[in-house]
């Protein structure tokens, strides 16, 4: 089985491009592979710090774009299109900051939410589960257009199955990915949905 270096060539990568980690590129590939992010495009980042995906995102939307990151702890803008946010995306206030800062519902939302882990294994699942729940409602609440797009990170776990099928009633289209830059051994793997579908009722 092959050992994870630590300063692997994404770590090289990420270091010679002024990133802060890795990260920056699962996203890269992603919206490379899946074509979702168009310039002009508005995207909302969830748990942005430190702000590769911000950088990324930033890129691919150009200047008349615009992107929006919320993440409990401060982040920094890395470019003139992107507002951060420090906060909670479960408060009204913050919901409605994101929708003035953004300025109508995004065309994608990006989610790289992960909890604070124990190293317990079910506890740990269990709460990426419940961030996860919480993304979903964030975007299908309004902060997501109709027919928009969302990533968002997951790891292989007891609550893998109920999860999908969360996402498989909001959307018309629900993949599973795994990046080149995830670390070998790695759980981790990104819900690429397409297609948000109305709330019934």
């Amino acid at each position: 089985m092959a050992r994870y270096d630590p300063h692997d060539k994404f770590y090289r990568k990420a270091r010679a491009a002024g990133l802060p980690s890795r990260a920056a590129f699962k996203l890269e590939e992603l919206i490379a592979r899946f074509k979702l992010v168009h310039a002009g495009a508005r995207v909302i980042d969830l748990g942005c710090a430190p702000g590769g995906w911000l950088a990324i995102l930033a890129r691919a939307v150009g200047l008349n774009g615009r992107v929006v990151g919320i993440d409990i702890d401060q982040c920094r803008a890395p470019a003139s299109n992107v507002v951060t946010i420090a906060g909670d995306i479960r408060d009204a206030a913050i919901r409605a900051e994101v929708a003035a800062r953004l300025g109508g519902a995004a065309d994608l939302v990006t989610s790289d939410l992960s909890p604070k882990l124990t190293g317990i294994a079910d506890r740990d699942q269990a709460r990426s589960a419940e961030l996860l729940t919480i993304a979903l409602d964030f975007a299908r609440g309004g902060a997501l257009k109709l027919n928009g797009a969302m990533i968002a990170k997951l790891f292989m776990g007891g609550e893998f199955v109920e999860i999908k099928r969360a996402f498989e009633r909001a959307f018309d289209k629900v993949e599973i990915a795994h990046t080149r830059a995830s670390r070998p051994g790695s759980s981790e793997l990104y819900l690429v949905t397409r297609g948000l579908r109305a709330i019934d009722g």
